[in-house]
């Protein structure tokens, strides 16, 4: 048994080769020394050589790993890319979603009434008072800013009334009457 790793033994078994006296066994030990092992500068076109003629060990050599190397890593960019793109594309969806909402909300209270349920309760005293005799019921309905409150008169009729604030001062205006 000869011993591969010896360069001298090694450069007789590659003479042997050459002049087509190596056994399979020995063919395929020297293919599997070059597959894993780098050659020497004298030995290098013997091991292109070797492993040319014995392509199932190609993918052990140094320049085969070195291919596997680059398209794993090429491999874990594109894993790592195509991660942070999600990251980002989520993070930016949340962000959209958050404003959406947020104009949503500073919509909806600038359109919320500034009139308080006891000014309102107020207003509708204030108006039963001064016909009590002829309301039968009074609704009050919140309207953007304003309120409109409608009295339901006893002859079936009916009149409305818009309460607003303007700055300090809540105003009760006269709208329309319903015959």
């Amino acid at each position: 048994m000869i011993d591969i790793d010896n360069k001298q033994e090694r450069k007789a078994l590659i003479e042997s080769y050459l002049n087509a006296d190596t056994t399979v066994a020995e063919e395929r030990d020297l293919a599997e020394y070059f597959a894993t092992h780098t050659a020497d500068a004298d030995e290098e076109a013997f091991a292109r050589l070797i492993l040319a003629s014995n392509p199932a060990l190609k993918c052990l050599s140094d320049s085969g790993e070195q291919e596997f190397d680059r398209l794993v890593e090429g491999r874990r960019h594109t894993i790592r890319f195509r991660t942070a793109l999600k990251w980002v594309s989520g993070i930016a969806a949340a962000i959209a979603l958050v404003a959406i909402i947020r104009a949503s909300i500073v919509s909806y209270l600038d359109n919320q009434c500034d009139i308080t349920p006891y000014e309102i309760a107020e207003t509708l005293n204030t108006l039963m008072n001064l016909s009590a005799d002829e309301i039968e019921s009074m609704t009050a309905t919140p309207c953007g800013k304003n309120v409109l409150i409608t009295a339901k008169m006893k002859d079936n009729s009916s009149s409305t009334y818009i309460l607003t604030r303007e700055g300090d001062v809540l105003t009760t205006y006269y709208a329309w009457q319903n015959q």
